[in-house]
Order: structure tokens, then C-alpha cells, then sequence
């Protein structure tokens, strides 16, 4: 195989994409020499991976690291996401520049100083988006990325792409792929907040078809974008300078997954519930968030969310399945039922090791 015996290093490899990916290469190549770069290691480390604490907006932590393992592979998950950066603090323009445009820009130069071969970048369908009522429908790598952002990680993103794509060389050659929705077990950002959404009321009519993506079968896609990165070197095959829509190409309307997911996870069906109209919806989201400025708390939902949540947003993958023969390996719905299994398998293993301890 292409990746046979060769090192890999992931950055942001202990978040839900970087897990997945190491999960998919220690089953389908396991010769592979797995090196994590994150901010921290596991509760539970994999084993015969390698773990190495740093940010990657620390140069010389970066460049120490980078070149200690000497990787042919990179691939760079690492970034700031809204939901995160809730979380800690540090959702400012200024935060999600620092992570995602220039922590990108200083693992890209250590990748190249340390002899990388492929260089697989995690975008986002977000760098589309100039602003989240903003329509999607059937997007394909030859619209241009947005100019404008109401948000700064779609700007940071977009940014961040187009420095690694423009990066690209014979022997240095860059692709990214950019997700949208992604879930799974270990899922801290799409899959909680939809989990403790209300069953009995909706927002919006939730007609809106919607592309989602599972996390192994975005592995899959990094895998076989570094693959050709290694093997392909002319064009049109090659993925080198290349940007690719990577989701489960299988659109649902957004109540539709709702419903499923909460079925999966609850054990049963929801009831149909009450069905708020968007123009009263966006009435009522303005004035919780307004309330909520002036109480100083953080909303539970801004009008920005609002319209992520009932605009369309579907894309068109047929360039990742040509060039990089990418098809998605886990539907939907199988999707959703492992990610409900293993999430009950960790919280008994939590549970089990906290009654040990």
C-alpha cells in the first residue's frame, strides 16, 4: 500500500476527526507510525500511538515536534471551532485567526521544513458561507469561496485553506476537504446540542434538505486524499492544489435527521410536536438573545444559529469521488446507531472505571 511502514503525524488527533482518522488508518493500514500533536492526551491513550503536547500556535514547540517525528504524512485537524470557543472564552476574531489561519500557516512551513509528502488540510463547507441564512444548494468546488463573513470561522477557515492550497508544490503537495455537520460517538459540538434540543417543539418547518458527515467516513476521505497525494503527480488525477466537498452524500430534510437521531438515542419515536413558523421563530430568538445580553448570559440560541439550522446545505461530492474514488463506507442511519452504541459502551466504561476509582 502507499502508506505502508510510512509516519503519519495528526494534529488536534485526540478531537472526534483525529480519532477517527487513527482509528481508520490502525485498521485499514496498520504498519502506519501514528503521531499525535494536540493540546493535551487522551483519558484513554490508543495504544502504539505516539502522543506530543503542544499548540500549534507555538512555533517552536511546533518545530521541535515536527522535527523530532519527521513525518511524511500531516494531517491537520487541529482548529478553533464556534462551539469550543464558547466554551473557553475565546470566540473573538482575534482567537479564531490565531488557531486556524496562523497555527495553519506555522504547520504548514514545519510539515514542509520536515519533508512532509502529502499535506491533507480539514477545511470546512463554512468558507461557502458568507452569512448563516445564506442558501447552499448543490455546491460544487467551482463556486468561489466567499468573500464576506458574518462569522469569523468561516473567514479564519477560508483564509486557511487558501494559504495551504497555494502552498502546493511537486514535492510538497496540499489538498483540503471540506466537511460539514460532522458527528460521531466522541462528538462534542453537533450531536449534545441537538441531543438536548426540545422533542415536542420545532423552530422553523425543517423542510430544509441538509448534508451531515460521518467522522469515519470523513477518516476514509483523509486517507485516500494522502494516498494520492503520494502516488498521483499529474493532473487531472492528482488532488494536489485541490479543494473537496467530503460529506455522507445522502441529503435529508433537517427534521428528518432530527427525528432519527432522536429516536436512535431516546429508544423511541418522538411525538410530532409543535411547529413554530420561521417568522415567529426568528421573533422569538431575537428577543431571548436580547434578554439574554442584558442579564449577561449567554444565549441558548442566536438568530445565527436559527438560520444555520433551516437554511439548505447540500453539496456535491462528485469531485472527491473521481479523483480521490472517495464513497462514502457508513449510511446515515448505520451512522447514527454506531454512534448511539459506542456512546453507551464509553459512559459504561466511565462509569465503571469512577466506581473502581
Amino acid at each position: 500500500m502507499a502508506i505502508k511502514n510510512l509516519t503519519a503525524l495528526i494534529t488536534g488527533g485526540c478531537g472526534q476527526i483525529g480519532l477517527a482518522i487513527t482509528e481508520y488508518l490502525q485498521s485499514h493500514h496498520p504498519s502506519t507510525k501514528i503521531h499525535i500533536l494536540d493540546i493535551s492526551t487522551p483519558i484513554k491513550p490508543s495504544p502504539g500511538v505516539i502522543y506530543h503536547i503542544g499548540s500549534i500556535t507555538d512555533a517552536s514547540v511546533t518545530s521541535s515536534q515536527f522535527s523530532l517525528v519527521k513525518p511524511e504524512i500531516v494531517f491537520h485537524t487541529a482548529g478553533l471551532i464556534p462551539s469550543i470557543a464558547a466554551r473557553l472564552g475565546m470566540d473573538e476574531e482575534k482567537d479564531f485567526m490565531n488557531v486556524n489561519l496562523e497555527g495553519t500557516r506555522i504547520v504548514l512551513e514545519e510539515a514542509k521544513k520536515a519533508g512532509a509528502k502529502a499535506f491533507v488540510y480539514t477545511s470546512s463547507a463554512d468558507v461557502m458561507k458568507g452569512n448563516s441564512w445564506q442558501d447552499l444548494r448543490g455546491v460544487d468546488e467551482e463556486m468561489p469561496i466567499s468573500e464576506v463573513f458574518d462569522n469569523p470561522y468561516g473567514k479564519s477557515k477560508a483564509l486557511a485553506e487558501s494559504l495551504v492550497l497555494s502552498a502546493s508544490s511537486p514535492t510538497f503537495p496540499t489538498t483540503a476537504l471540506r466537511a460539514h455537520a460532522v458527528f460521531s460517538a466522541k462528538d462534542t459540538n453537533l450531536l449534545p446540542l441537538m441531543l438536548a434540543a426540545p422533542r415536542n417543539l420545532h423552530l422553523g418547518p425543517g423542510t430544509n434538505l441538509y448534508d451531515f458527515t460521518y467522522a469515519p467516513n470523513l477518516a476514509h476521505a483523509h486517507v485516500l486524499a494522502a494516498i494520492n497525494l503520494l502516488t498521483t503527480t499529474s493532473a487531472p488525477r492528482s488532488a494536489a492544489g485541490k479543494a473537496f466537498f467530503i460529506t455522507n452524500s445522502e441529503s435529508l430534510p433537517f427534521r428528518v435527521f432530527s427525528k432519527l437521531l432522536w429516536t436512535v438515542f431516546d429508544g423511541k419515536e418522538p411525538g410530532k410536536g409543535i411547529t413554530v413558523p420561521t417568522n415567529v421563530a426568528v421573533v422569538m430568538v431575537w428577543l431571548s438573545e436580547k434578554i439574554a445580553g442584558w442579564t449577561g448570559k449567554k444565549p441558548v440560541l442566536t438568530t445565527k444559529d436559527l438560520g444555520d439550522s433551516l437554511a439548505e446545505r447540500w453539496f456535491d461530492c462528485g469531485r472527491a469521488k473521481e479523483i480521490l474514488g472517495y464513497v462514502p463506507q457508513v449510511s446515515i442511519k448505520d451512522a447514527l446507531v454506531e454512534a448511539a452504541e459506542e456512546k453507551r459502551r464509553l459512559g459504561k466504561a466511565a462509569t465503571a472505571v469512577a466506581e473502581i476509582g
